[in-house]
């Protein structure tokens, strides 16, 4: 049914442009300026034909670079630049299990840290109190 329903939504899709003039949509295309290129980042420009989607930087957490750049001759006859993968990989590797190391850590303290502080209050309510008058509450308590 989800086939279904995409073709009726493109059905709709292209009623909606026979209605639209020609003016009209390349207004709208030339808004979207698919023919100049979309910046990465500062000074990292792509390739042209791209829309910009902002999301919070903490959305999509990933310190892999999963983008290779090489520099050189984009000739079709030049062949590849050899990787120094094997070294490359190994090391970010070991980095990787570092991290998920460090943020398992990081959880269990914070947990540990909570439990501390829940574990302070119950015996600073305490602290106020001697030892006498801790059996006398507890010995009242049990009659």
């Amino acid at each position: 049914m989800i086939g279904f329903a995409r073709l009726k939504r493109g059905a709709k899709v292209v009623e909606a442009m026979d209605l639209t003039s020609k003016a009209r949509w390349q207004g709208f295309i030339q808004s979207l300026r698919f023919d100049s290129p979309m910046q990465f980042c500062e000074g990292d420009v792509g390739m042209p034909g791209a829309l910009e989607v902002m999301e919070p930087a903490s959305a999509g957490t990933k310190n892999i670079e999963s983008i290779c750049r090489f520099g050189g001759t984009t000739s079709p006859t030049a062949l590849w630049p050899e990787e120094e993968s094997a070294k490359i990989e190994d090391t970010d590797d070991r980095l990787d299990k570092i991290e998920v190391l460090l943020r398992k850590l990081a959880k269990r303290q914070d947990k540990q840290g909570r439990r501390a502080a829940g574990n302070a209050g119950a015996s600073s309510m305490m602290s106020g109190m001697s030892v006498g008058d801790y059996s006398t509450s507890h010995s009242s308590q049990s009659d």
